[in-house]
């Protein structure tokens, strides 16, 4: 989806002394004094173990059809078919889970699956709250109307609407500063395939997660613009490039 966004200032230097003193890290002592509690979704279990996501004890792939995930997710979806910067996708919304799965019309694959986190209170926002409002209001809003409560397992972390702490920051890679990935690997006879998790987080102090989901490692251009590109490419100066050019035997050179 997907999706950027969310003070405990006067108590900082406190917590940093305390940090140093007993040796627990500085976010987890936030998650506490915020009043945090960590707990997995106990209605909607999601624990990925591997590249397999566990679903109230079903395993399921973000390398299957999306078939297996309405069947276990159950019948209780809006489905909107919409565009996203390159592909046409059909989006199957959970309201009363605050979930959505993306799927690729094109070549039926799962592009993302993702859960709608709460969202600090104090964080910088685009959209007020009244403008989100209106949003959900329409009858074919591709947002989620609901938020996903308490939290999901990711190898053995819980992660939810929480401050980052440190197992999430030694588990997840730093993409930017609001952005943090998890590659999913298979373990030995999974038959999925690896996808990534990626956490968005607000920037309050302290950084809270606000958004996270599941997506699979396709292409960001589709063939067709690959297509256009390189005749676009081929068809320009810079064709018999000993570096850049190559492919271009097939697309006579512009006049």
């Amino acid at each position: 989806m997907h999706m950027l966004q969310k003070k405990l200032a006067l108590f900082l230097p406190l917590l940093l002394c305390i940090s140093c003193s007993n040796g627990q890290s500085t976010a987890k002592q936030d998650a506490e004094a915020e009043g945090f509690v960590k707990k997995i979704n106990q209605q909607h279990q999601f624990k990925v173990h591997g590249c397999a996501i566990n679903y109230n004890g079903t395993d399921l792939y973000m390398s299957s059809g999306v078939e297996p995930w309405l069947k276990a997710l159950g019948k209780n979806y809006r489905k909107v078919e919409s565009v996203d910067p390159i592909n046409r996708i059909n989006i199957y919304i959970y309201d009363d889970i605050g979930v959505r799965l993306v799927e690729r019309i094109a070549d039926e694959k799962i592009a993302s699956f993702g859960f709608r986190l709460e969202r600090p209170a104090h964080d910088i926002r685009k959209e007020t709250d009244a403008e989100i409002e209106e949003e959900l209001k329409k009858p074919d809003t591709e947002q989620v109307r609901t938020i996903f409560k308490d939290a999901i397992e990711v190898d053995g972390v819980l992660v939810g609407a929480y401050p980052m702490h440190d197992e999430i920051r030694n588990k997840f890679r730093a993409e930017t500063r609001v952005s943090y990935n998890y590659t999913a690997d298979c373990n030995d006879n999974q038959q999925g395939e690896s996808f990534g998790v990626e956490l968005s987080t607000s920037f309050n102090d302290p950084e809270v997660i606000d958004y996270m989901y599941f997506y699979n490692y396709f292409d960001i251009i589709s063939d067709e613009e690959k297509e256009r590109q390189r005749k676009e490419f081929c068809e320009g100066p810079d064709r018999d490039d000993p570096i850049i050019g190559g492919g271009c035997e097939n697309y006579p050179l512009k006049k």
